[in-house]
């Protein structure tokens, strides 16, 4: 499926582009601490950005460095859909009684500015737009980079999972950030079995989506207070 940049100069510059992004995204989300919706504009800029700058340079469409193609037949996709959702709440009711909600509700209305006014739009901005931007960015782009497949592909579920420490970092102790980070790696790796199967960014986009959903219904349950 994959065309693979087998130019040393393209694909070491593609991870230069691609480390510069995930660091400044990352400080802006430690240092800087800016409300949700500037950060999430520096993200766009940045992965946008680092794909749009790529493809200039190696001469490529944009569309194929991330795979958005029509993926093949998508309806096996449901079984994943349904997996990824209800998987979330039944880890969440295990681990229920080892997380602080009240901690993981003050930093999304401190830290975040999530209120129950905007929290929706937020929630939708997340399911539909950030979602298909992380898949575009390491499944499409950064897994594309590397010519071996075996090297790539962990890498790219690796950035995938160290990149949301810096989202998730402050919610949880040592043991359940530990194995929330296993777990992003391996959501991260099975994302791309999708994404490689279906051909397309869009299989992988469609069931990061869902998990999505599932997480944001917990963070309303937060926000509106029904979860304590």
């Amino acid at each position: 499926m994959k065309e693979r940049d087998r130019s040393g100069h393209f694909y070491i510059a593609g991870l230069l582009l691609a480390a510069v992004a995930l660091t400044v995204v990352f400080l802006i989300e430690q240092i800087v601490m800016p409300g949700y919706w500037v950060k999430s504009a520096v993200k766009v800029t940045c992965f946008a950005g680092a794909v749009v700058l790529y493809a200039f340079l190696s001469g490529r469409k944009v569309r194929d460095l991330i795979h958005l193609h029509r993926p093949k037949s998508i309806r096996k996709l449901v079984f994943c859909i349904l997996l990824f959702f209800l998987g979330i709440g039944v880890l969440f009711l295990i681990f229920r009684n080892s997380i602080d909600l009240s901690s993981i509700r003050q930093s999304l209305v401190t830290k975040e500015g999530l209120t129950r006014k905007n929290c929706f739009f937020v929630f939708a901005y997340i399911i539909l737009m950030n979602s298909f931007l992380e898949e575009a960015f390491f499944r499409g782009f950064i897994s594309g980079l590397i010519p071996n497949r075996k090297v790539g592909f962990p890498l790219s579920a690796l950035l995938f999972s160290l990149y949301h420490i810096g989202i998730i970092g402050t919610w949880f102790n040592p043991f359940i950030l530990c194995l929330c980070i296993v777990g992003l790696a391996a959501v991260g790796l099975f994302l791309q079995f999708l994404c490689e199967r279906y051909q397309s960014v869009v299989a992988s986009y469609i069931v990061h989506a869902s998990a999505n959903v599932a997480i944001n219904t917990i963070g309303a349950l937060l926000i509106f207070e029904v979860l304590k």
